[in-house]
């Protein structure tokens, strides 16, 4: 009987691209973790990630970056600062239509994948389904930055470990900011996920 515990996954989507090109090999990692649907739960472990088939932003890219460093690549995790009443739906959802009166703060967390003598953006968030809700298609060549999928105010490196660091980042926010945000994130995943029931429906 096969294995099928998510560290058995794991070795086997090291060995699937394994024996790649090095560029096919940072396009197959990328691909495969960018398909991993968006949402909760909001694990930073990355086998609960593989096991559940599903993760935000930041367990996608902890599992990202453990599949890269695994292949031989130095990774590094960064913030970057955005208004999350910019975030890039088009159409804007209706469900989301009640936070559009003012900014909200956001951190988005993103990496970048030493390829030769320089570091290179590389952002897997969204999977390719959520372009039918109207999110960008998010690609990479595996040689050249990624266009982050959010407006950058600002960007920074994690203090590790990252659930503290958010935590302090979010603690900075004015307090009425904190629970909009809140607010917001809980209903935009809400939202997915209602909107992912109908697909498969």
């Amino acid at each position: 009987m096969p294995e099928t515990t998510p560290e058995a996954q794991f070795r086997e989507l090291v060995r699937g691209i394994g024996n790649l090109t090095p560029q096919e090999r940072l396009v197959g990692a990328f691909v495969s973790v960018r398909d991993i649907p968006y949402g909760r739960p909001n694990s930073p472990d990355p086998f609960d990630v593989l096991q559940r088939n599903r993760g935000t932003g930041k367990g996608k890219h902890i599992l990202l970056k453990f599949l890269l460093t695994s292949l031989g690549y130095e990774v590094e995790e960064f913030w970057c600062k955005h208004d999350l009443t910019k975030m890039p739906i088009r159409p804007w959802p209706d469900a989301l239509r009640e936070f559009l009166d003012e900014p909200i703060t956001g951190f988005h967390d993103f990496l970048k994948v030493k390829i030769g003598d320089r570091f290179v953006t590389v952002d897997a968030t969204f999977d390719k389904a959520l372009v039918s809700l109207g999110f960008p298609l998010l690609t990479w060549d595996g040689t050249t930055d990624m266009t982050l999928p959010v407006h950058a105010e600002e960007t920074f490196p994690v203090e590790p470990p990252i659930d503290d660091h958010k935590r302090r980042l979010a603690a900075s926010l004015p307090p009425a900011m904190q629970e909009r945000r809140k607010l917001f994130l809980k209903a935009m995943k809400r939202w997915i996920e209602e909107e992912r029931a109908h697909m498969q429906a």
